[in-house]
């Protein structure tokens, strides 16, 4: 079975030969090659080759062509983004670009062929699927609304005016969204899938009532209609941290996978994902990755295949892998992944 028809069969829940294996590679890509974060980042070369090691070294089903997430689409509507050429730090947006309504009011949609490094992704994203596109799913990385809308105004800026003015925080998000989508059509145009991160929506970082109010409207009026609609088949939600308050909200925003990460109940999610027909990926803890050790690592890898590697629509993954996390650790997923498949 091609990586391919594997996450095309958990995708439509049917069981595959095993469940696929989806780590969460960003920033780390550009360790396995020896370089920063800042460079890789900002070189398609470089990205390219980042992404073919990570195949080389991990054998994952299905690559993310994204490495700082939540910088790209900031950036082309004007947030300046910090890097860091003296060191492995991943590059972050500097400063918020809207402080008033009429700076929203002046912006317009970016051109995803045009503005800031979203070609550049692009570019690399339409090389690495001439490469890979018929024996796999490339995907591109597309922040979702609400994390795009903490980059734009500041995340305690946002969340006070949650509150304060409601109004223009609905006005940002459904903006945010209207990028989400169009950054995410380009994508798809060039026949690779979306993954949408928006972990700025956590309940870890936001409220429940936040979500319901402003996030989940935009994934289900938005967001998921516009990627539905340019073909998207697979529409994959990735929010971080205990998401299991914001349950059933997810499921209303019409993502059809969904992230269980560390921390989150695990049969709540199986329960509720098997009752409404959604795939959702289960992640070992980042930090269990980062630091090790690998017997540890196989052991929690394990826990979670035999609790839920059997129901259709499950994928096997990790939190995000630290750029100076040892490949040992990342390989002990695979390890973990063969002994369950063996037993």
């Amino acid at each position: 079975m091609t990586k391919r028809e594997r996450v095309e069969r958990a995708s439509a829940l049917v069981l595959p030969d095993r469940p696929p294996f989806v780590p969460a590679v960003y920033e780390h890509k550009a360790a396995l090659i020896g370089r920063r974060p800042s460079e890789v980042c900002r070189d398609a070369d470089m990205l390219v080759e980042a992404l073919l090691k990570e195949l080389e070294v991990y054998d994952p089903d299905a690559p993310v062509v994204g490495l700082d997430v939540y910088n790209v689409e900031a950036e082309a509507l004007g947030c300046p983004v910090r890097y860091f050429d003296a060191s492995n730090d991943v590059p972050a947006v500097a400063a918020p670009v809207i402080e008033t309504p009429r700076d929203l009011d002046r912006m317009g949609l970016p051109d995803p062929e045009r503005d800031g490094r979203m070609p550049l992704f692009l570019k690399a994203a339409r090389r690495l699927h001439r490469l890979k596109g018929p024996d796999m799913i490339v995907r591109g990385a597309v922040t979702g609304p609400f994390s795009l809308a903490c980059a734009l105004a500041g995340t305690e800026e946002l969340l006070v005016a949650t509150s304060e003015a409601p109004g223009f925080v609905r006005k940002l998000v459904e903006f945010c969204a209207g990028v989400s989508a169009a950054y995410g059509r380009s994508f798809l145009a060039a026949g690779l899938d979306v993954v949408l991160f928006d972990s700025k929506a956590s309940p870890g970082a936001a409220s429940p009532r936040v979500f319901r109010e402003f996030v989940l409207p935009a994934y289900r009026d938005i967001v998921v209609p516009a990627l539905a609609g340019a073909g998207a088949r697979r529409i994959p939600l990735i929010i971080g941290g205990d998401t299991t308050p914001i349950l059933e909200d997810l499921l209303r925003t019409g993502a059809t996978q969904l992230l269980c990460d560390a921390g989150a109940d695990l049969e709540a999610f199986k329960k509720r994902c098997r009752e409404e027909r959604r795939s959702f990926r289960v992640s070992v803890d980042a930090r269990l990755v980062h630091r090790g050790p690998p017997a540890a690592i196989r052991a929690e890898g394990l826990r979670i295949l035999e609790a839920a590697g059997g129901q259709p629509g499950f994928l096997f993954g990790c939190g995000v892998v630290a750029y100076d996390t040892p490949p040992e650790n990342v390989l002990a997923l695979r390890e973990a992944l063969d002994l369950f498949m063996r037993a």
